[in-house]
Formats: C-alpha cells, structure tokens, sequence
C-alpha cells in the first residue's frame, strides 16, 4: 500500500466480479484496481474494454509477480480456492474470497490458519451479511425485542430450468450443488444471528440430470444436489429448519422466494431478498405490519455508497468491499473472516454426514484464533 492508495487485484472475472466485487471497490476513494487475471482471454479482453483497466493477465502466479497487489479478489470456481489463497498469503496480500471458502474443512483450516500466521486481513464473501433488513433484524436480536428465539425458517428458491449451469453442477469443480452455493451463505448468516449450530439432520437430493446445454448441446450430466433440506439445533437451545433448491417453478432464476423468518417468546420477524429496506414484525398477539429499515442500517458506516440508487436487491452487496477496506486500513479482524467460512463449511460437511448415515451429527465447534 503506498502512501493512502490501497491497490486491489480481481481474480476470475465473471458475474460476481461483475456484479459484486468490481463495483464495490471502484466505488471506494483511496482504492485503486491495480490488475485483472482470468483465464479466459475473450473476457479478460470484455472487462478491460468495460472498466478501462489495461494491467491483464491470463496467468495467475505472472499476476502476483508483476502487479503485486497490496490486496485481491478471488471468484473463481471452488477447486481453485486454496491454491489462489494461499499463493496471496505468500505474497503478503489481504484475501477477498468467495464463498465457499474451500472444497473441503481441511483446506478451510489450512488458509484460516495460514492467514492468522501471515498476519494478513482475510475475508470471505458471504454478502448476506450486509443485507439492511438482517443488520436491522440482528439490532432487534441483540437487544431482546424478539425475546427468547424459539425457531427459524430459512428458505431460498430459485427456478434455474433444468440445462447445464456451468462448472457449479460438478462436484470436482464445486465440491457440492445447492449446499455450497445457497445453503453456505444461511449457515453464515443464521450463525450470526443465532449462535452457534450444534447438530443437524438433513436430506439432499439431486432430481435432474441436466445433461444438455441451453442450446441443446450435450455435455456432462450433473453430479450434485439440486435441492438441500436440513434442520439445525443452536446452542442457544432454538432450531432452524432450512431449504434451498434450484428446481422450484415460477421463481425465476433471481430467486422469488428468499426468507428468513425468526420466531421468539415477544415477537416474530420476516426478512426478504426482494425488500431489503424493510422487514415484518409481529409483537406478541399481533398480526405482521411492514417496517421500515431504520437509515442507520441502510448501509456500514462510512460506506461511500448511496442506499437509494440502483437495485437495493443488489447494491447492498458493494458494502462487502467497504468492510473488507476498512478492515485492511483500520488493521483489525473482517466481518465475515475466513474464521466463519472454516466454521460453515464444517456445518455443511456436517449436513452431508447426516444425510448419507440418516441421523443426527454434531458440528464440530472452534473458537475464534483456536483450533
């Protein structure tokens, strides 16, 4: 980092870059991106002619060498996590990587570990974390509005059609299908919310083949789950039930139907994706009324961006870039680290334990900086 420049690298190019990483950042003064690497020449060619970046690089190691960035972005898919993490660590830099964190806890541990020992920041990319209604809903928590949390809901629905979805429908690639893609992000932010998870029990199923293209061509047929059910009991004595699918009719490949329903002793609360800027609330005896979500949780303090432009479905998302800023500047901890994607990736290779013996499976705990 030189004199208050903060030069950030972007590692796989796609549409989270896109649409996450590469807007967070630009919008952010004091950060410069300093570099793109992507194996695919023709989009690392789209994006340099879109974001006027002319420092491009199709190898990765050639990326660290020549720009060595003060900090990088990793969205690539799953099984090249941990070569990309660790080869940034070595390098000095501060670590942005996409959910999940790695293919197995293993490999979550050894880049939480190798990080800790680096001293660099590392985060992981669990956006739900910066969503309005669930900052609001955690404040509400926090001060005992709900009163004592008896159960959650969590469900996340999509129609994503039934053709190919790329590199995610292949376990090699992405080590599991709905778990590791939707599922991860509600054990993180579930967790944050409700504590610890302690056991679980769980069914996952894989229902169509997808054996072809969108334009007809055949390719491999998938070897991952396209629906993920499970229900969790926390610490704290509540439990949560949670769904994810990708098969679900007249959800749209957006997701129409993404939920988080808290049920406590005074009253319940609803959060949902297409209202981020509000919540339901219902105290004790009463029906659900619309609420809307205070300004002060509308964005992280600070954050340069504007809550009322574009998608707030979308641009609440850029925070994620702010808080991991803001942390590499203020040399503390991120929120989420690679602590909490080491903690759900065990709650999630936990799932799968349950669903291939049929019962229940403790979670292994860790407390934070411990193992």
């Amino acid at each position: 980092m030189t004199n208050d420049t903060l030069r950030v690298g972007l590692i796989g190019l796609g549409g989270v870059c896109g649409g996450v990483h590469y807007p967070g950042f630009s919008r952010i003064p004091g950060v410069e991106i300093a570099g793109l690497c992507d194996p695919d020449a023709d989009l690392l060619e789209k994006r340099k002619n879109e974001w006027g970046i002319e420092t491009v690089y199709t190898d990765a190691r050639q990326f660290f060498q020549e720009v060595n960035p003060d900090a990088v972005a990793i969205a690539v898919p799953n099984i090249h996590h941990r070569k990309l993490v660790l080869r940034a660590i070595e390098t000095g830099c501060h670590v942005l990587c996409e959910k999940p964190l790695g293919m197995t806890v293993p490999e979550t541990v050894e880049m939480y570990d190798a990080g800790r020992s680096a001293g660099v920041r590392h985060m992981t990319a669990f956006t739900y974390r910066f969503v309005p209604g669930l900052t609001y809903i955690k404040s509400l928590l926090d001060a005992g509005t709900l009163g004592d949390i008896r159960h959650a809901r969590f469900q996340r629905l999509q129609d994503w059609g039934e053709t190919s979805i790329g590199w995610r429908q292949y376990k090699a690639m992405a080590g599991t299908g709905e778990l590791g893609d939707m599922g991860i992000h509600r054990i993180d932010f579930a967790e944050d919310l409700l504590g610890p998870i302690r056991s679980v029990c769980g069914s996952m199923r894989r229902i169509v083949q997808r054996d072809h293209t969108k334009d007809g061509q055949p390719c491999e047929p998938q070897d991952v789950e396209d629906w993920v059910a499970w229900i969790s009991e926390f610490e704290s004595g509540a439990t949560g039930v949670f769904e994810m699918g990708k098969l679900t009719k007249g959800r749209g490949p957006d997701g129409g139907h993404d939920l988080c329903e808290i049920n406590g002793s005074e009253a319940s609360v609803v959060y949902q994706l297409h209202t981020p800027h509000a919540i339901l609330i219902a105290p004790q005896g009463e029906p659900y009324t619309r609420r809307t979500v205070p300004d002060e949780f509308l964005k992280r303090p600070g954050s340069p961006r504007d809550p009322n432009e574009g998608d707030p479905v979308q641009t609440f998302r850029y925070d994620q870039a702010w808080e991991f800023v803001s942390a590499i500047r203020e040399g503390r901890d991120c929120e989420p680290s690679f602590y909490h994607g080491m903690r759900s990736q065990g709650v999630a290779e936990s799932i799968i334990e349950a669903t291939t013996t049929r019962r229940w499976v403790n979670v292994p705990q860790w407390t934070k900086g411990k193992r």
